[in-house]
């Protein structure tokens, strides 16, 4: 969400000042020291390294405080400043802001719960907030309870697109910044990501709230954490495929998705080209996508693979791929995609039918440049060709699929006789290219 900017005064050990620019390696909670608490409008920055210390005279010692109101305080930390030893009893308790475009994670959490996230865009600023999004309140260190925050709030966790099968109701995030970049957000133990996806991990994604519900914003699980470690369902991080600017959403959180297909299918079809059946898709999102498998049928049952087209892999535009099946078998031929995942993720687009045969008719394609073929060649004794003079050629035979051999048959307009296992005959004229 968007959040304007102040500059102004903080207090700390009871003492005044304008600002505070910290350089090397500082510990802003000594042992005597107590806490540092940024009050409303104001902001603090470092320019070193932070290290944070779980110890000293505060009330909660290891924390800074920020207001969380707007105009809410803000911890910022140069491009050059880091920070170590950030954990659930020592962190920012409210809103830090980093400058610079280097990947940072920012040392945020709420109530004795570290929640950091990453980002990489300057001037981003955030917080974390460990309530369910559905009341989004969360209690101030003085022990009250701040309002609804951040503006626009609540949001309802039972409100999301139908893409989604459920989202988190124990934190979310407030993210701000126009500077586009990629957000990285990380879970423990207590965020409960096993039970969030039924133990999918592959269904896990960021959700963002758009104004009136949440949707998924196209994410991956980071293999290493940015906090390290391998990810697993109780630790570890997700960061969205592609920068975006964080005042998109409203807030963000971690949602499941219905079914963790590897690609957005946006269209899917198939239709005759002549004796060729073409195959044409396209999908509007890939995540981890390693090929598309054809797979065709004569009867809606047995499939098999008659080809393979490799996907894209990562993407969140249009892509546009075709498949072309020069060999079809008989009249009627079922196709649908077998989509899979570099992790063994797989889904099945929706069954298309191609049939080049229109009412009465029983040979296809007509006219034809390649491949002849015949509808029920069970059900056939014996085929004939003559040409329109009457000249009679010899008898042709006929494949199992229906695919008639006329390979030493010259281009132009036949008439095709059929006899049947009933002693019913049918004659077809067709037109040959050659």
């Amino acid at each position: 969400m968007k959040r304007a900017i102040y500059s102004g005064s903080w207090m700390h050990r009871g003492a005044f000042l304008a600002l505070l620019a910290l350089s090397g390696t500082v510990q802003a909670q000594q042992g005597s020291s107590g806490n540092t608490y940024i009050f409303g409008g104001a902001q603090m920055t470092f320019f070193g390294t932070h290290d944070f210390v779980n110890g000293g005279s505060g009330a909660l010692p290891g924390i800074i405080g920020t207001v969380r109101t707007d105009p809410n305080g803000a911890l910022n930390f140069a491009a050059t400043a880091s920070h170590t030893g950030a954990s659930d009893a020592a962190h920012v308790d409210g809103y830090v802001r980093k400058y610079g475009t280097s990947q940072f994670v920012f040392p945020v959490g709420d109530n004795g719960f570290y929640g950091p996230f990453a980002a990489a865009g300057d001037a981003t600023d955030g917080a974390y907030y460990h309530s369910d999004p559905t009341s989004a309140i969360t209690s101030n260190l003085g022990g009250g309870n701040y309002p609804v925050l951040p503006a626009g709030g609540p949001f309802p966790s039972a409100t999301f697109e139908a893409t989604l099968q459920a989202v988190s109701t124990i934190e979310y995030w407030d993210i701000n910044g126009t500077n586009t970049t990629p957000i990285t957000l990380t879970w423990d133990a207590g965020s409960n990501i096993s039970g969030l996806t039924t133990a999918q991990l592959d269904k896990l994604t960021i959700a963002g709230w758009n104004g009136s519900q949440w949707v998924p914003i196209t994410s991956k699980v980071d293999a290493t954490s940015v906090l390290g470690g391998a990810s697993s369902f109780t630790a570890g991080s997700i960061t969205t495929v592609s920068g975006l600017s964080p005042d998109t959403y409203t807030a963000y959180t971690f949602a499941s998705r219905v079914t963790p297909l590897p690609v957005t299918l946006a269209a899917f079809e198939a239709k005759p080209e002549g004796p060729t059946a073409l195959l044409t898709w396209a999908t509007t999102e890939e995540t981890n996508s390693d090929r598309f498998e054809i797979e065709r049928s004569i009867d809606g049952r047995a499939w098999a693979v008659i080809g393979t087209v490799k996907a894209m892999g990562e993407s969140i535009v249009r892509k546009e791929y075709s498949f072309a099946d020069a060999r079809p078998s008989g009249a009627r031929n079922f196709y649908r995609l077998h989509m899979i995942d570099v992790d063994g993720a797989q889904a099945y687009s929706r069954v298309r039918l191609v049939e080049w045969q229109s009412a009465g008719q029983w040979v296809f394609p007509n006219p034809a440049s390649g491949p002849v073929y015949v509808s029920n060649p069970a059900g056939i004794t014996r085929v004939t060709m003559t040409d329109l003079s009457g000249r009679m050629h010899r008898p042709v035979s006929m494949a199992a699929d229906g695919q008639l051999d006329i390979q030493n048959i010259p281009g132009g307009t036949y008439l095709l006789k059929v006899t049947r296992k009933d002693g019913t005959e049918a004659t077809s004229r067709f037109f040959l290219r050659k």
